[in-house]
């Protein structure tokens, strides 16, 4: 196994696309504590510190021509896959650089208004940290924002001991680092089966291990298999980043500042004793068992007062970003299963389903504004942590041809595999995830390929591919050209006029 830092160097990660580090993603944030947010029409610069594949990076390199990107990683093949696809997509707007966090003092780099660093602080050493604080104090922008995500306690306390105990047995390998995470991972579930104490008393660490193992293994070796692994508490990076004159502005989770979904009555008014910032987030990761953090720093970022910030939300657009049929009147959060009342939701769905519409614009229909602005900014935040909606903007007319040279570069990147990827909406600004028929079908209409049905038979045909129905493989031809049939007319019927309207088509 071979490390540079203490982290995994002999196998890329996974081409993952992280919508909490755009631009007008973390403005909304902002916005929603009551923030003044960054102006973005008349440029900015933005940063993104262990970009890993650089998705994310050039998707929001695309829906926002009127910025600067930066992106680092130490790994070569991360920097020029994600160098190569800017080519190929026409951006003259984003930056690739190949240095460690040492090297950050070197680079001739502009000042920011946005750092971000996801899936980074809890796979470096203290001395990296270190850099990374000393790069925010001298490169953030006064009332610039810093997004940080970062494993957290106690969520960790009871599954930990299993990374270590991977990456123990892993290490006395001298295998390559896939086989020696099979090993450890086969070793791992030795112990399992016997039922040792650790797992007949700690349940939980049984099923974490089970989902563990099914992950991809290059997905595996960075998130546990580096030298260096700590979940903090949320007072730890708080204290890391004083020396950098940052402070807590919020979570950039959607769902962890809104207390109504996460919390029981009696556990929000325990809360709201609580003055102190940094011990009420702590007592929230301990009421909710808390895993992994998205933390939002800022830079002396103004406060507005309350009625300044009520009028920018209320005119805030949202988008569906799902077909309408596919939304069930039920969603998951912490507190457990919400129920939505179908008498307000249903018009508010059909509403956004036609065009994206803030709450001002819903307000002047009879059939919702009867429930009232409260009811209804409630709706709307349900929606929005549920994952059915996103803020939405205009785009320019750059953006959108942007968003299709983009688009196309990475349907013919990934014509041929067969995982979900990521094409880019001006509309939302932001990532929207299409499966291997979904993308096959939208080349063939953006390319004029012909008929639908044969040309994705064919690609099936050759490659020896096979569909899933109900998470299963089906194994006969015949089904799968059932299938197949069933997903195209889907797509016809729903997938496609929803791409349009989110401008991915």
């Amino acid at each position: 196994m071979t490390r540079l830092d203490g982290y995994v160097a002999d196998m890329e990660y996974v081409h993952n696309f992280c919508r909490e580090l755009g631009p007008s993603f973390l403005n909304f944030v902002l916005a929603m504590q009551g923030f003044e947010p960054l102006s973005l029409d008349r440029g900015f610069s933005h940063c993104d510190l262990g970009c890993g594949q650089g998705l994310s990076t050039n998707i929001f390199a695309t829906c926002h021509p009127e910025g600067r990107f930066h992106a680092i990683d130490f790994n070569h093949a991360h920097i020029m896959g994600a160098r190569e696809l800017a080519r190929k997509a026409g951006l003259e707007n984003v930056w690739f650089w190949q240095a460690s966090f040492g090297d950050l003092g070197s680079l001739d780099l502009p000042y920011f208004d946005f750092i971000t660093l996801h899936g980074v602080y809890s796979w470096i050493d203290s001395t990296n940290r270190k850099h990374i604080v000393d790069f925010i104090r001298r490169k953030l922008k006064a009332g610039g924002v810093v997004y940080v995500s970062y494993n957290c306690l106690p969520g960790w306390s009871s599954v930990s001991p299993l990374r270590q105990l991977l990456i123990s047995s892993a290490d006395m390998q001298s295998d390559s680092l896939e086989e020696q995470m099979n090993t450890a991972i086969e070793f791992v579930g030795q112990l399992k089966s016997m039922n040792v104490a650790y797992f007949s008393q700690n349940p939980s660490a049984g099923n974490f291990f089970d989902n563990l193992s099914k992950r991809s293994r290059n997905y595996l070796a960075h998130e546990y298999f580096n030298e260096h692994w700590v979940p903090f508490y949320h007072g730890d990076v708080v204290k890391d980043f004083a020396p950098a004159e940052i402070s807590f502005v919020a979570s950039a989770s959607f769902v962890d500042n809104l207390d109504f979904l996460r919390f029981s009555l009696e556990e929000q008014q325990l809360l709201q004793g609580i003055e102190n910032s940094v011990l009420k987030e702590t007592v929230k990761d301990f009421t909710v068992n808390q895993q992994f953090r998205r933390d939002l720093f800022s830079k002396g970022r103004r406060r507005q007062a309350q009625t300044d910030h009520q009028l920018p939300l209320s005119r805030c657009r949202f988008a569906l970003v799902v077909p309408r049929e596919k939304v069930t009147m039920t969603a998951s959060f912490p507190r457990g299963e919400a129920h939505f009342d179908p008498e307000l939701f249903e018009p508010v769905l059909n509403a956004l389903a036609e065009q994206q519409c803030s709450m001002d614009e819903l307000m002047r229909k009879p059939v919702i504004a009867r429930f009232g602005n409260e009811r209804i900014d409630q709706a709307l935040m349900v929606l929005l942590c549920a994952g059915y909606i996103l803020p939405a903007a205009e785009p320019s007319p750059q953006a959108w041809a942007s968003t299709r040279l983009f688009n196309y570069a990475m349907l013919e990147r990934t014509a041929l595999n067969t995982e979900s990827q990521y094409l880019a909406s001006p509309v939302v600004q932001s990532g929207i995830q299409l499966d291997w028929v979904q993308r096959s079908l939208l080349l063939c209409e953006l390319t004029d390929c012909g008929d639908p049905f044969s040309f994705v038979s064919g690609l099936m045909r050759e490659h020896g591919y096979a569909l899933l129905r109900d998470d299963a493989v089906l194994l006969t031809w015949e089904e799968n050209l059932q299938e197949l049939a069933r997903q195209i007319r889907i797509f016809r019927t729903s997938q496609l006029p929803l791409l349009k309207r989110l401008g991915v088509a």
